[in-house]
């Protein structure tokens, strides 16, 4: 018995983009590789689509996309029993072909009441929609149990997956799908997220998560704990660099279960840098980006026919004089916008001037003082870094401006520049 396990197409992603097809050629050989190779059931575990909401174009793009599943002739596999589930939600279309069972992710789920994208592909007729429940397939190899959980807020996971308690169905082989940021596995700016695979039931032969988009492969109570990954790069962090998209294939014979990542071959390349720089002019870290980005595309791989990605983080710190504002990035895209597709990350470099300035701003917020004195603070920095060498008295004069007696602070400014001009000439004689 082979089983395909893919996950996150994201379709729709990076639309009015030129990477705005990439999600829908990914999704489809992952679709065509696994029925080739013999997949007689399929599983995706979540964000088919990347929206809640897709637009009619991507709905239509991805409904031919899984109809792929349901053309292929069904390999002896029938729907043997529900668990939390009415048969009669099924309809006969799905177990035509080859049967695809899906649960939501966190970019399709809607609030309660709300019909999702996963609920209409399964009324359509070419998915079987799971979200705490269990559906069991009589196969040629015995009978398989899928029991899936959608995406849940995290706060609630731990909570809801323990009211739902699934149990493994006797006699069967049991593989248990969810799609949720799980412990370490999760990229996350708040931190590791609160469920972990520990927490799940044991008992089941094989453990599944989407929503984590890179593969990866785990154990959680002696049993393995797959992670697909997403078919399309998405997020472009280090990781996406350095693992390969694709997909599970599954064997299930005599009670064991092996199984392979298949790697996509229609995936772009990417490639991601970091570089730390130390007192750069904006002309030295131009001149490096330039180097790196043709040193690169020298050792680009066979996949000619796509621009690859490039995402370069630069960190560090700037001369003197520089800033992040002088790195004339733009310039940099438009010269190699038809050999890469390019994202240059400048946020993590910093300059004396705004190191100082930042300081400065702190310093004074933390004073007890007036608006008019911070301001005047202000004033003497900048002055100070111009090198101002005081003809003006500049305190008086903010004063003046600050309580919008500009007449006389023109009169001043007319006055020393008065007297400048009769010094000048009588340097002159």
């Amino acid at each position: 018995m082979k089983i395909a396990i893919v996950s996150d197409f994201h379709l729709g992603t990076k639309e009015g983009t030129p990477r705005e097809d990439d999600s829908f050629i990914q999704a489809r050989e992952a679709i065509e590789r696994a029925l080739e190779l013999g997949a007689q059931l399929i599983l995706i575990a979540g964000d088919i689509f990347d929206s809640r909401n897709p637009s009619q174009e991507v709905w239509a793009r991805g409904m031919k996309i899984l109809s792929l599943a349901s053309e292929k002739e069904n390999q002896g596999i029938t729907l043997s029993d529900t668990v939390g589930k009415e048969k009669s939600d099924i309809t006969a279309l799905p177990l035509r072909g080859t049967p695809v069972v899906a649960i939501h992710g966190n970019h399709e789920r809607r609030g309660r009441g709300f019909v999702d994208s996963i609920e209409a592909l399964e009324s359509a007729g070419l998915v079987i929609r799971l979200h705490h429940n269990t559906v069991v397939f009589e196969t040629p190899d015995g009978r398989v149990a899928i029991h899936g959980m959608g995406y849940v807020p995290e706060d609630y996971a731990m909570d809801l997956l323990n009211e739902w308690n699934p149990e493994p169905v006797e006699g069967a082989t049991n593989i248990f799908m969810i799609h949720q940021g799980l412990g370490r596995f999760t990229f996350s700016s708040s931190g590791a997220a609160r469920l972990r695979p520990s927490d799940f039931v044991e008992g089941f032969e094989l453990y599944v998560s989407g929503h984590v988009h890179y593969w990866v492969e785990s154990e959680v109570h002696g049993k393995p704990l797959i992670f697909p990954g997403s078919t399309v790069r998405t997020q472009l962090l280090p990781v996406e660099a350095e693992k390969a998209k694709g997909f599970y294939l599954v064997n299930l014979q005599d009670g064991d279960i092996d199984y392979k990542f298949v790697e996509l071959e229609s995936v772009r390349e990417f490639y991601y840098e970091e570089e730390n720089f130390e007192g750069a002019t904006s002309n030295q870290v131009e001149n490096w980006i330039r180097t790196k980005l043709e040193e690169l595309l020298n050792k680009s791989g066979p996949k000619l026919d796509k621009r690859p990605l490039a995402r370069f983080r630069l960190t560090g710190t700037l001369s003197k004089g520089s800033s992040r504002g002088d790195i004339d990035v733009s310039r940099i895209e438009a010269e190699f916008e038809d050999k890469v597709l390019l994202s240059i990350s400048r946020e993590d470099l910093s300059s004396p001037e705004l190191e100082e300035k930042t300081k400065l701003l702190r310093d004074i917020r933390e004073e007890k003082i007036s608006m008019e004195e911070r301001g005047m603070k202000i004033l003497d920095s900048n002055l100070e870094d111009l090198n101002y060498d005081q003809r003006f008295d500049s305190r008086t004069l903010y004063e003046l401006l600050s309580e919008d007696r500009v007449d006389e602070a023109f009169e001043k400014v007319s006055e020393k520049l008065k007297e400048l001009v009769e010094s000048n000439l009588e340097e002159k004689k």
